[in-house]
Order: C-alpha cells, then structure tokens, then sequence
C-alpha cells in the first residue's frame, strides 16, 4: 500500500513547491519513505510515498529503476508472486515486488506483464527511452487511479484530494461535475465508473492501460484483459458435473492457496463480524498463518450478532475485540472520511471502515483482512430474493448494478445517457457472454451478479476500502477477491449461489456457507443483519450548497416505482445529506 503521484507540465518546468505540497497529502498512504524524480528538465514529476512490506526499508530518496536505468516505476499495492516472478525471469534476486515489477520490463512485453501478476496493483512506468507513461490498473478493481489532462497539465494520483491540491495551488479552478450527482439518483450507491464528482478528474478502469505520450501529450486508454473473457463455458460445465462435496473441497483448496501467498510476515490482523465471509477467511488465515487481532465493530443499540462470539471464539481459539461505535463518533469519522474521500460517500459504512483501519494502526498492524465482494458474487443480500424471484424478461434485475426502478428515485434527475449506456451495455456483455446457459432465469441473475461484483463492488466497496484504510497507514486485503477465485465464483452455476430450492438461510451463498460447516456448526449461519451505520446524523442537516447547484428546492420525489418501498424516505434522506456533506466540504 503506497500513493503514486505523476504530474507533468506540458509548457513550463514544473514549480517544486507545487509538487511538495500534492505529494505532501499522500505520506499517510507511505509513511516508511518518500522516493521521487525529477525528469526532462523539471517538466515531469514522479513520486512514490512508501509503506514497507517486502524486503527491508529503503531510505534511498530516489524511484526504483530497472538495471538498465531506462524503466522507472512508482508502484501501489502487493504482488504476492513476485519471488516465482523474479526466479522464472529475472537474471538476479531482487529483493522488493517493487524492483522486480520495474526489472520484469526489460524482458517482457509491456502488456503480458500485468497478466502474470498475482496480487492488487496500480503502477506507472516511464519508459525514458520511448518518452512514454504506462499506468496500469488490477483486474479486479482493488487499487485506483484518478487523472486529469488539460492543455497545461497531466496529472495522475492514487487520490483524488492529492491532485485537487496540485490544481488549486497552480491557480487551476476546478467544477464540479452536476451529471455524476444526478446519476447518484439513479443507483442505489454513489457508484462513479468513468467520472469523478469533479470536472476533468477521471477514473482509469480496473484492467485499464492509461498511455501517455510525453512529446505530443497525446493520451490513450485501452484494456490488457477483459474480465468478460473469465466467464467461461468450460468451467460452468465443468463445475456443473462436480458433485457438491468435491466443489467444496476445490473451493477450499484455492481459497488456502490463496490465503498462504497473501498472509504476510509482518503483523497483520483480520475482521471478524460473526457473517459468513468474515468468519470463513479468519478461519482459512488461522491455517496459513497466525493474525494477531480479530476485530470487529459494534453499533450501539444496532449490533446483535455480537452477543454469540463466545460461540465462534471456541472454534478460532482466539478472543475478538469488540469496539464500539456510537452516533456522535460516527458523525465525528464521517467529517474525516468526506475531506479523504474528495467525493460523496460510496456507502455509508465507510467512518465503520476508518475506525477499524484506526484500531488495526494502533495495534501495530500494518496489514489486515477483510471481506467484502461475496454478496454481490453470491447473492448475498437480502433484497436479492425479491429483486429476482419474478425474472421474467431481458434485463438486469439487481438494484445494485442497473438503474431499473431507482430512476423514478427523482423526477427531474435522469441519468445521462452515457452513464446509463454503461450500465445497460455491461449487463447485455455479461448476458451473451453467458450464452452457454440454457435457463434463461439462471442466465439473466448470473449476468446481474456479475455486474454486481464488476460494477457495484469494485466502484463502491473496493474503492473506498482503498481511500479510507490506506489513508490510515494499513493495507486491507481480500482473499475472495483475487482473479483466480473470481473465476471460480462467475463460472458457478447458479444453485451454488442462490438456491431458491433451499430453505432459510442456506438460500443465499450456498457454496460458501456449505464451505463455513468445515470450520463452524452449522447452527451459527445467522441471519444476515445488514450495516447498522447511523447516517441519520446528517439528515437534518442545512443544504445550502445543494440548494445552489442543483436546485434541491425543486426536488419531486416520486416513489411510486422504487424498488425498496419501505426504505424511500430514508434513502432520499441519505442521498440529499450525502451530497451537502460533500459540497461542503469540496465546494469550490
């Protein structure tokens, strides 16, 4: 977990004080070291704030280079192959991911290499040779890029804060972008794909190559995979003819595998939150390794799930810490995470998520697992059985991955084409890419669920996961969200995910609950309670902001049509003080 930060300026040098108070807002993402260069007389800029995880700490101020100087690199996140990586290709034993990664291009094609990489990435590589910038992005969607180009600058960031700094300091006024709010109507989280909440500031795609020319600034952005490829009708026919218990032992098998090349050696902790995926990686991590801290979070008045640790404590064989959370803390986190965030909130879990990345920092942590992905892979929340139990025609039924329903949210606020384009275009890829399935009700939810992972999960969970923790000086990671697991779960037929056969709470993450009575008594699947978060803090809060630049006054709501009937006026609530937060915060 590190922040990059490139910027270059296309018609002066570059002002150094600038650059010093951007780079300034990443060290929380890197405080073990800052390494930076500066290159073609002063017009390009690039930075790498460092958190040490592999091999010793560096205080050599300067970016990693290749052996043969002509590849530098300012690199964010882990590559848990990259000892197979620096054997299998490289002439010498480096002794960082970091340096390999930087070496691997002077004997590999640019665009195989992400390929062979196992683990969270987000990389920029000048090639001084070429006069050209590659910046790279994981397949899955855990480690981010914000850019901006104009005719004076380029600019990329693991934040989006970092280049606000830069722009305000070099007198550049940036706007806020009025369409990716109104699109927040639309979707039942703020889920930006493309666009930030800031004119000019985009987001690079997970799978993405952003190509930078540094003598025309030309800029060009193109994919090294394509996660619709992972579908596969080899593996869904496949796991089709496997009986249930030699899935579950496969299921178990990678997930192990997985978990051994992540845990790292350094001290590392885990949530646990009584669920199901929480629960199942601690007990994997147990296996592989030896966390230190089994945490979880209480919600005052809201939590109930707590009051039956002592129950999984005597299969873990360890204590989890239980801290608590209240209104007025939350309310209290809520103001930091909107000042990280630089956008509105993703979910309103996120002050739960700083206060964890705060407890694991002051035990030492500097890792620490969690679990997020399983019910958007899975069908693991509840709205999912009244949201596909009637599928009857060619659409994505998911209120999480469409616009469906949640575009009457507001009458006056449509999404824009292109926001809705993207959405409906990524659910017709799932559904041919799903041709192979014959029912066409399996068909349809498998394609919603994909897009729920690809689309809602990494655009809401992982993303934030990424600003918050990281900005808290600790890594998350995830072993059900890397590739080869990914492609395990979107080639499950749909019985292993939502089984409407089943009866209780066995109808929703079959596989994997089958999965958790290898290590728990059945007896503590419990019902899945949702987030207890207070967001009602702000509900009363004043829109001044709002008010003037998108006319909140003039608001219609109309919940006729929404998909969550009971739940509109609280939805509405959340979204309009959502919102003001930001602006009031980020108004410029």
């Amino acid at each position: 977990m590190c922040g990059i930060f490139i910027a270059f300026s296309k018609k002066t040098p570059l002002n150094k004080n600038i650059c010093n108070s951007a780079i300034k807002e990443l060290f929380n993402r890197g405080p073990d070291s800052l390494k930076y260069n500066y290159y073609f007389n002063n017009s390009l800029f690039f930075a790498n704030t460092v958190l040490s995880i592999t091999g010793k700490t560096s205080f050599n101020n300067k970016i990693i280079t290749s052996q043969n100087k002509n590849y530098c690199i300012s690199f964010n996140g882990e590559i848990y192959n990259y000892k197979n990586l620096n054997s299998e290709y490289l002439n010498r034993v480096y002794s960082t991911d970091t340096e390999v990664l930087a070496n691997l291009h002077e004997k590999i094609d640019i665009l195989k290499i992400p390929t062979l990489l196992n683990g969270m990435f987000a990389y920029a590589i000048l090639d001084k040779n070429k006069n050209k910038i590659h910046i790279m992005v994981d397949s899955q969607g855990e480690k981010s890029i914000y850019y901006y180009n104009d005719e004076k600058y380029f600019i990329a960031s693991s934040t989006i804060k970092s280049i606000k700094i830069f722009l305000k300091n070099s007198n550049v006024n940036l706007k806020i972008d009025t369409n990716v709010i109104k699109n927040y109507f639309s979707t039942r989280h703020y889920m930006p794909i493309n666009n930030t909440c800031f004119k000019s500031i985009k987001i690079l795609k997970n799978s993405g190559i952003l190509k930078f020319n540094l003598k025309n600034s030309s800029l060009r952005i193109t994919e090294y995979e394509n996660s619709f490829d992972w579908i596969s009708e080899e593996n869904y026919k496949f796991y089709s003819k496997c009986s249930e218990n030699d899935l579950i032992e496969k299921l178990d098998f990678e997930l192990n595998s997985q978990a051994k090349l992540m845990v790292p050696e350094k001290k590392f902790g885990t949530i646990f939150s009584g669920g199901i995926d929480s629960s199942l990686q601690s007990a994997i991590l147990l296996k592989q390794g030896n966390p230190s801290l089994f945490l979880n979070i209480n919600h005052k008045n809201k939590d109930n799930i707590n009051k039956k640790f002592l129950n999984f404590e005597k299969y873990i064989d360890k204590k989890v810490k239980i801290k608590n959370i209240n209104q007025k803390k939350y309310k209290y986190l809520a103001e930091k995470c909107s000042k990280i965030l630089s956008s509105p909130f993703f979910t309103h879990d996120l002050p739960s998520r700083m206060f964890l990345s705060q407890e694991f920092k002051n035990n030492n942590c500097k890792f620490f697992f969690s679990a997020d992905g399983c019910d958007e892979l899975l069908g693991g929340q509840q709205i999912y059985i009244d949201s596909f139990k009637n599928v009857k025609s060619k659409k994505n039924y998911s209120p999480y991955s469409s616009i469906n329903n949640q575009g009457n949210f507001i009458k006056k606020y449509r999404p824009t084409e292109e926001y809705k384009s993207i959405l409906e275009k990524s659910w017709q890829d799932a559904y041919r890419r799903y041709y192979f399935v014959k029912n066409k009700k399996e068909r349809n939810i498998l394609s919603s669920l994909f897009c729920d992972y690809f689309i809602q999960s990494i655009y809401v969970a992982n993303k934030s996961t990424d600003l918050i923790c990281c900005d808290n000086s600790v890594e998350p990671r995830n072993i059900f969200i890397q590739k080869k697991i990914l492609k395990i779960f979107i080639n499950l037929p749909l019985k292993y995910k939502l089984n409407f056969a089943e009866k209780g709470e066995f109808k929703q993450k079959y596989i994997l609950k089958k999965l958790f009575t290898k290590y728990f008594d059945k007896k503590l699947i419990l019902k899945k309670e949702g987030f207890s978060g207070f967001p009602e803090v702000f509900y009363k809060m004043k829109n001044d902001n709002i008010n003037k630049i998108m006319s909140k006054n003039n608001f219609k709501p109309n919940n006729t049509k929404y998909y969550d009937q009971k739940n509109y006026k609280r939805d509405l609530s959340w979204k309009i003080s959502n919102i003001e937060l930001f602006l009031k915060n980020n108004y410029i």
